[in-house]
């Protein structure tokens, strides 16, 4: 082989090893550019809305307690609360009405509208309050979250309402009479349950939400 037929084959073979090298650079862009689309799609979570449009981020509430409007028998109010304190908290038994606790509390800690609209959530033990059923009388327990229509409820004109209930016909409601003493120079319990909205009294169904 001359020198000029030498030339020519070096010309050649650079030119080849260019046009891979141009290749393999094309496909890693294709590779990354792919790699971080699939990463934006992965972050992209729907969220649930409103009838209104809003989002459950944009209707959530500040975490707190939600508290009777009326004191009744108790000074001090009453709110809804996980039975027993400490190591003896159920979390299996059905929500009850207790004495308010003048410092925050996990076991009285809600938020409304989170994770999604229409859900009660205690975050202290990442769960939502779900109606055992839609029939008038029913308890309230903590319930892993879920697309659950018996985890919808509304909070309208001071009522929290049961979604999946014939049109928002059941109301959470505390229970009428004396409250039974738990302990402590205030401390009064009562039981809790969705009744008919228009048959129970104000008195024992309207609420404060955080």
């Amino acid at each position: 082989m001359n020198m000029d037929e030498r030339k020519a084959y070096l010309a050649e073979l650079l030119s080849k090893v260019s046009q891979a090298g141009i290749l393999r650079l094309a496909l890693f862009s294709l590779l990354i550019g792919g790699s971080l689309a699939a990463c934006q799609t992965a972050v992209i979570q729907p969220t649930s809305s409103s009838a209104s449009g809003q989002t459950s981020s944009e209707l959530a509430s500040n975490a707190g307690l939600i508290q009777l409007q009326n004191p009744l028998d108790e000074p001090e109010f009453y709110c809804v609360d996980v039975p027993g304190a400490g190591l003896s908290l159920n979390l299996q038994s059905p929500l009850q009405a207790h004495t308010c606790k003048l410092t925050a509390a996990e076991d009285e800690t809600f938020t409304f509208n989170y994770p999604s609209v229409g859900q009660i959530y205690m975050e202290a033990f990442q769960l939502c309050v779900e109606a055992d059923s839609v029939a008038a009388g029913t308890e309230l327990r903590l319930q892993e979250c879920a697309d659950q229509p018996r985890q919808r409820f509304e909070y309208r004109d001071g009522l929290i309402r049961l979604h999946d209930a014939g049109a928002g016909t059941l109301c959470l409601a505390i229970a009428p009479g004396a409250g039974t003493p738990t302990g402590g120079p205030s401390h009064f319990r009562r039981d809790l349950a969705l009744q008919p909205c228009g048959e129970v009294e104000a008195a024992l169904s309207e609420w404060e939400i955080p």
